[in-house]
């Protein structure tokens, strides 16, 4: 009896108040570009290269992993991708979350932490030994390390693993020829290799287990503290009209679309902020044809919107959240979003 009053209960509650069901997760709806990958395509949006074989098995209507083709549509959720069968329709509307009824929250899948800065990069520790003479190590291997600073390190702690990436020099202090200058590096590109933590801190090496391997990982891997991106971010509005430029992209694209993470050289010594929207655009040159003597301020050229993933001091990377028709590159410029 007690059962089926309950049962009943639940029943009721659930016709009264439809509001306390579990909202059902929304994707977003990525169309692919020239040049992506299944693999690469994983890697982006869910931080697991690896991901493509169970993407493929899960779709038997691909013959290939690789007969992806510019114009398919993938719906991304929070851990899972889905490829939508030709000819179906996508459902939901790519940026459907941006709309002024859902500026709330934002999904990032897997967000930011593709960059460090020079003065960062001093700071890093360094797979040094492994416990026998495999070339790679993986997943539950033993490893030692090198630390910056081996008395602040403590068993438990998380570190990412890294690679070093090309470096990132600002797009207004290329030499001649687009020739980087060492003194101009402001940082590097990083590629995540996986996480570790650590087991064991003995007078000279802290000994650590890699807890989740996403590529290959050899001796010399740079580690850096681990921070866990949220997988959701409040959207703002700035007090402030803050300008900057793009820097560079997470994929070293040279064109760079939706849903790719970007660097920007405007940082919290700003006052940039988590969340924070941005306008990104282009300035509007006059054509040819116009009247020499005549000094026009022409309206800039609208590229898409991005939002603030992490902020540092001197730079910041986010979201491209929407796209015009128009490719967007290094150099172009971005100004934060006001009420």
């Amino acid at each position: 009896m007690n059962l089926k009053r309950t049962i009943l209960t639940a029943c009721l509650l659930f016709m009264v108040w439809p509001g306390i069901v579990i909202a059902k997760e929304e994707p977003i709806i990525y169309t692919v570009k020239q040049g992506d990958t299944l693999w690469d395509i994983s890697q982006r949006f869910i931080k697991d290269p690896y991901y493509w074989p169970n993407l493929w098995s899960n779709n038997p209507a691909i013959g290939n992993p690789h007969l992806i083709y510019p114009g398919q549509k993938l719906r991304i959720y929070d851990g899972r991708i889905e490829i939508i069968p030709v000819g179906e329709g996508a459902g939901e509307i790519g940026a459907a979350f941006m709309t002024e009824d859902e500026i709330l929250l934002i999904p990032t899948f897997g967000g930011a932490q593709s960059f460090i800065s020079a003065e960062e990069v001093e700071t890093l520790g360094t797979l040094v030994d492994t416990v026998d003479n495999r070339v790679m190590v993986t997943t539950g291997d033993t490893i030692f390390l090198e630390m910056n600073d081996l008395a602040a390190t403590s068993p438990g702690d998380i570190y990412e693993l890294i690679e070093m990436g090309p470096p990132i020099i600002h797009p207004l202090a290329e030499g001649k020829w687009g020739h980087q200058r060492e003194s101009a590096i402001l940082g590097y590109q990083t590629i995540q290799l996986g996480t570790v933590e650590i087991t064991e801190v003995t007078p000279t090496v802290a000994v650590a287990t890699i807890t989740n391997a996403l590529r290959e990982i050899e001796r010399g891997a740079k580690l850096r503290p681990y921070k866990e991106i949220p997988s959701r971010i409040q959207r703002l509005f700035s007090d402030n009209v803050l300008e900057g430029y793009i820097l560079a992209n997470d994929v070293g694209n040279v064109a760079m679309g939706q849903w790719e993470v970007i660097l920007i050289d405007v940082g919290e010594d700003s006052g940039l902020m988590v969340g924070h929207e941005l306008d990104i655009y282009r300035k509007r040159e006059a054509t040819e044809q116009v009247d020499k003597d005549k000094v026009l301020i022409l309206p800039d050229i609208d590229l898409g919107d991005a939002i603030v993933l992490e902020v540092r001091r001197g730079f910041a990377e986010a979201l491209i959240t929407r796209t015009t028709n128009l490719p967007i590159y290094r150099g172009d410029q971005i100004r934060t979003k006001t009420r």
